[in-house]
């Protein structure tokens, strides 16, 4: 929530804590336990609501970022092997189709990744019968490609949070419109009937009403 919805809730909370320590003076009117109970749920759903707002996509961050660490250390790992067969057949051209390096891997754009690392992992993966030697095996080659696939699946997870968040503060706001016109059409009137028959319950509900700064 913002400063402005903040005070509004604030308000929301001590006109409902108001009804509820003086339930006795009004649970026998139908339509103010009526409005009473959709007040209760308009809070509860802007509670919820709130919590949808405050994105999570600092952790989702921290979580890729380790992940494309491993991967790259992975990914690094297997292109040295293959560097190294490379050298042992001067084979310069492969040399350089395989050269990886990790600093490029954690600084380059993440949708640059896969085409960094995918065609490594694919000419690794044909070359493993004459790997042997070089201690390149399959597993190895598997681990990088599942690293490779789990964080393709995070790279978008940020922005899908802070896309889910901005949705959560939009309903947010008609949460809190909808507890407004709730206060002031129904609620309101329904407690002018207190202002002389109960001055003190009507004094406090109506100190409650008010949007402090």
């Amino acid at each position: 929530m913002n400063q402005e919805q903040n005070k509004h809730m604030r308000m929301y909370l001590a006109t409902q804590t108001v009804l509820d320590n003086h339930t006795q003076r009004w649970n026998t009117i139908p339509v103010m336990v009526t409005v009473k109970n959709e007040l209760d749920e308009l809070i509860q759903r802007i509670e919820a609501k709130n919590e949808e707002t405050n994105a999570a996509s600092l952790g989702t961050t921290a979580q890729k970022e380790t992940m494309r660490r491993g991967l790259a250390e992975k990914a690094v790992s297997i292109s040295g092997i293959l560097q190294a067969y490379a050298a042992f057949n001067d084979d310069e051209v492969l040399a350089s189709q395989v050269k990886l390096v990790k600093s490029d891997l954690l600084t380059c754009r993440e949708t640059d990744v896969e085409g960094a690392v995918k065609p490594v992992l694919t000419i690794a993966r044909n070359l493993l019968p004459e790997l042997a030697d070089f201690m390149l095996t399959e597993a190895m080659v598997v681990e990088t490609e599942t690293s490779l696939d789990s964080f393709k699946t995070l790279i978008g997870q940020p922005r899908t949070i802070r896309n889910q968040a901005f949705a959560a503060m939009s309903m947010l706001e008609e949460l809190l419109a909808q507890v407004d016109q709730l206060l002031k059409r129904k609620m309101d009137k329904l407690m002018i009937r207190f202002e002389y028959a109960d001055q003190p319950f009507f004094w406090e509900y109506t100190r409650a009403r008010v949007i402090v700064d």
